[in-house]
């Protein structure tokens, strides 16, 4: 009965999200989801309409768990980038990365990713991580329980030397799977599954290096720690 419930609340939800806008966590540029047959990941399941608290408090407790996942992967900065800098406040929902609640890290050496929307390129070595997950409805509407979290996949971009791959901007495009599998790698194992990255990417604005950042309502001051103690 609880797992029929469940189904239910899915499609019933599913189909609001799609007849009508949001009236809080709108996804960034719509207020209403489309799906897009294009993006791998979208598969029409919104990323739950749960406050800002609630998504903070939620990832703190399935975080350790989506880095010892991801870990498995072949991928070494699966298990290294939640050390990182994060340069959101707390997660927000991206829609082309499937409608889920996602976070942005930087190594120390993409530190002029927290400039934003200023003209930058970075250096080769730098490297972006975003893990995700989603609140899908429960038995317990009202509360976020174990079964209501799904873990999402991790998405990371690397900037690689310069004729690495002219086709990407010389970013290499990594998707780490929930289960920690490889889903894709630019020039490696399924080349062709991350093609979706590097052509949305691409779409950034002249002079961003390809990137995309937090909505200005989640970002965290962009200045590095070094940057602060020298004011």
């Amino acid at each position: 009965m609880c797992i029929l419930l469940r189904s239910i609340l899915i499609a019933f939800t599913v189909f609001l999200v799609n007849a009508t806008s949001h009236s809080t966590r709108d996804f960034i540029g719509s207020g209403v989801v489309f799906a897009d047959p294009l993006n791998p990941l979208d598969d029409h399941l919104p990323a739950g309409d749960v406050t800002d608290s609630q998504a903070d408090k939620t990832y703190e407790s399935i975080k350790a768990a989506l880095v010892e996942s991801y870990t498995k992967s072949p991928l070494p900065v699966a298990g290294l980038y939640n050390d990182w800098r994060r340069y959101n406040t707390t997660p927000y929902v991206s829609e082309p990365h499937g409608g889920r609640l996602v976070n942005d890290f930087a190594n120390s050496v993409a530190a002029d990713y927290g400039r934003f929307e200023i003209e930058t390129q970075l250096p080769p070595g730098s490297v972006i991580a975003m893990d995700s997950f989603r609140v899908i409805p429960s038995c317990l509407p009202l509360s976020i329980t174990a079964d209501a979290v799904q873990h999402g996949p991790l998405f990371v971009m690397e900037k690689m030397k310069s004729g690495f791959n002219t086709a990407s901007g010389d970013w290499r495009f990594s998707m780490v799977m929930a289960d920690g599998g490889l889903f894709g790698e630019t020039k490696g194992v399924g080349h062709d599954r991350v093609e979706f990255c590097a052509n949305c990417h691409q779409s950034a604005k002249p002079g961003q290096d390809w990137l995309f950042f937090p909505p200005k309502d989640y970002r965290i001051s962009g200045e590095s720690e070094d940057q602060v103690a020298q004011k």
